[in-house]
This record gives structure tokens, sequence and C-alpha cells, in this order.
């Protein structure tokens, strides 16, 4: 009978073992699941920031361009009032 007993205390010990398993599993799921969270949250904002960014730039574009635009037109002036004065 003493067989029994051991192989009683084996089975014992194997559940404990697997419960405290299972805890661990839990834990670094929820460990995982908070840090996909907070990646989800820093991701989002970093989108925002990223938008933002994209929209100041294609507005320093249209300022650059009509810049350009009108010291081109003011180029065409000078040549076209040099011409007339040669």
């Amino acid at each position: 009978m003493s067989g029994i007993d051991v192989s009683k205390e084996q089975k014992e010990h194997q559940v404990h073992v697997c419960a405290s398993c299972v805890n661990t599993v839990v834990q670094t799921f929820n460990h995982f699941h908070e840090q996909i969270a907070q990646l989800k949250s820093e991701k989002a904002g970093l989108q925002k920031e990223l938008k933002k960014l994209s929209e100041e730039h294609e507005e320093q574009k249209r300022v650059m361009a009509e810049e350009i635009r009108a010291l081109e037109e003011k180029v065409a002036e000078l040549n076209k009032n040099s011409e007339t004065h040669i």
C-alpha cells in the first residue's frame, strides 16, 4: 500500500506544479495584455503626432510654393523691365 501512497503524493505534487505553471502563464498573459494595451495607446499617440507633422509639412510646402511663384513673377517682371531699358 505504501506504493499507492507514494503515487498519490506524486499526483498531488504534479497538480501543485501544474497550478503554479497555470498561474505563471496567466500572470504572463496579463502582463503581455497590459503591454499590448500600452503599446496600442503609444501607437495611437505617435500616429496622431505623425499626422500633425504631415499636415505641417504640407502647409510648409504650400507656403514655399507660393513664395517661389511670387519670386518667379518678380524675376519675370525684372527681366521684362531690363529688356525694355536696353
